[in-house]
């Protein structure tokens, strides 16, 4: 695969932030393609070593390091930033903008550059709020979604920022959670269907080769199934994947309380305290000794009721769905053209991915060759000046 005819080779693709869960699987399933030669890049040894011992080679520094920056990404033809930095909220932001920025600066001339940001721009994801304000983690993501747009002006290299929602796939949390739900028979849905916002890891990778295979102009988009799956339809294909039926249980889905409702139980939480002082209560009683029986016996049936209620209340009930289960959906601006994502896993492609195929550690891979004429020595130079600064 080549957006150049004149270039046989495999395209080089580096995958920053290699060790996570998403950049780990993305390398196990490009690694099996010939067209692509995978360059995973983690920040160290240690880091790589899940990789390593499933066989693959990587290179190893830091993205955010103007230093680091040359020799990972000089001979790359693609640069698919996976990072997930961390640190405090400054550090992360300064860090993020530097992977993003170093991304486009050192990588090969004309190299592409897959920026993965998250569904959270979009801000809260439960459904009923008038106002779906940002999380700080969304307006984070909003910011370097901008210093990526700012570098690719700069540079004119092709950007494509793909927006993931939940990351479905073998080394993926959200599906080992769903898979043991399945197993011990816990699975607890809303009865309304809801479509999720999940995207399986061979929709990204199919997203991934459409992009730089030329079939999708830059841009940003959702990323996500194609089409959208329900969440019936991924707790249907994880208990498929395990070869068990799918047992549910279809409870209402937890609505959020309205404003008159939370004021309500605020004053019945402060009144219940209130009357659960000792001495609150012995004036109470000694109160209700003087007053007509009527008024008695209304106060002993509604403490009886109250009784009853707290009891019930405690006995063992449902849980909940859990609250992604509801969340609305979103999607703006999705890839036309990707193959269905169903039609995708319908191959098997997870099958034997988490096998290792080695008998021995690879070596490391070697890092790009430094600039070789002076005028590119010059320009490298020219660009750490001022990415230091």
């Amino acid at each position: 695969m080549s957006r150049n005819a004149n270039v046989t080779r495999p395209l080089k693709v580096a995958i920053l932030g290699a060790n996570g869960q998403v950049g780990a699987e993305l390398c196990l399933l490009l690694a099996r393609r010939t067209d692509v030669e995978i360059i995973p890049v983690c920040r160290n040894r240690s880091g790589s070593a899940y990789l390593r011992w499933m066989g693959l080679a990587c290179r190893h520094g830091r993205p955010a390091d103007a230093a680091d920056g040359s020799r990972l990404l000089r001979d790359c033809d693609v640069v698919i930033n996976s990072t997930l930095a961390t640190g405090t909220p400054g550090e992360i932001r300064r860090a993020e903008d530097r992977i993003a920025c170093h991304a486009f600066q050192y990588s090969a001339p004309g190299a592409t550059v897959i920026h993965f940001s998250t569904q959270s721009v979009y801000g809260d994801p439960r459904a009923g709020r008038l106002m779906r304000w940002e999380s700080p983690y969304g307006r984070a993501k909003l910011a370097t979604e901008r210093s990526v747009r700012r570098a690719q002006q700069r540079t004119g290299k092709p950007a494509y920022l793909f927006r993931l929602g939940h990351v479905c796939g073998p080394l993926q949390n959200i599906s080992s959670d769903i898979q043991a739900e399945i197993r011990a028979g816990r699975v607890v849905l809303p009865e309304r269907d809801c479509a999720s916002n999940t995207v399986f890891t061979v929709t990204i990778v199919d997203a991934i080769l459409k992009a730089i295979s030329g079939g999708v102009a830059p841009g940003t988009y959702d990323l996500m199934n194609a089409p959208q799956w329900t969440w019936s339809q991924v707790y249907a294909y994880e208990a498929q994947s395990l070869g068990l039926p799918l047992v549910t249980r279809m409870v209402p889905a937890a609505q959020p309380p309205q404003l008159k409702q939370r004021l309500q139980r605020q004053a019945l939480r402060a009144l219940g305290a209130l009357t659960g002082l000792p001495l609150v209560r012995q004036q109470g009683n000694r109160l209700m000794a003087h007053l007509p029986d009527a008024v008695n016996r209304r106060a002993q049936a509604w403490w009886y009721a109250r009784r009853i209620r707290t009891e019930i209340a405690s006995l063992p009930k449902l849980p909940p769905p859990a609250e992604h289960l509801s969340w609305v959906a979103n999607g703006r601006a999705f890839i036309d053209g990707l193959t269905p994502t169903a039609e995708l896993l319908r191959s098997l492609p997870y099958a034997g991915l988490m096998r290792p195929v080695h008998t021995s550690w690879p070596p490391d891979l070697p890092d790009a060759e430094p600039p070789q004429t002076p005028h590119e020595r010059l320009n490298m130079e020219r660009m750490v000046a001022e990415t230091s600064s």
